[in-house]
């Protein structure tokens, strides 16, 4: 039996994080940075048509045990927070406007 699409989604995230991890399965600064470039260019470029810095502070807000290295679920963090937004602009809100009321 083949996956549902929301488990082969689960699993994509799974492969796409390990894309990027060391080999302690954990995600540095510029690893995550880089696939931010590399998987999320619409949004970056929104963001920096707003005049942010979305990269500047990803690594540090979600690094929540401050370890300097990205887990699993910090780094679902940061996809939540992308998503969030997604569904946001999905209703009208700017890309990249997070919790502005712009």
């Amino acid at each position: 039996m083949s996956p549902k699409k929301a488990e082969q989604c689960i699993m994509d995230l799974i492969d796409l994080f390990h894309k990027y991890t060391n080999p302690d399965d954990t995600i540095d600064k510029q690893g995550l940075k880089d696939m931010l470039k590399e998987y999320f260019p619409h949004f970056l470029k929104a963001c920096d048509t707003l005049g942010k810095d979305y990269l500047s502070g990803v690594f540090e807000d979600n690094d929540r045990n401050k370890d300097k290295k990205i887990q699993f679920s910090e780094f679902l963090s940061v996809l939540g927070s992308i998503a969030t937004d997604y569904h946001n602009h999905s209703h009208g809100a700017k890309l990249c406007s997070g919790d502005d009321d712009e």
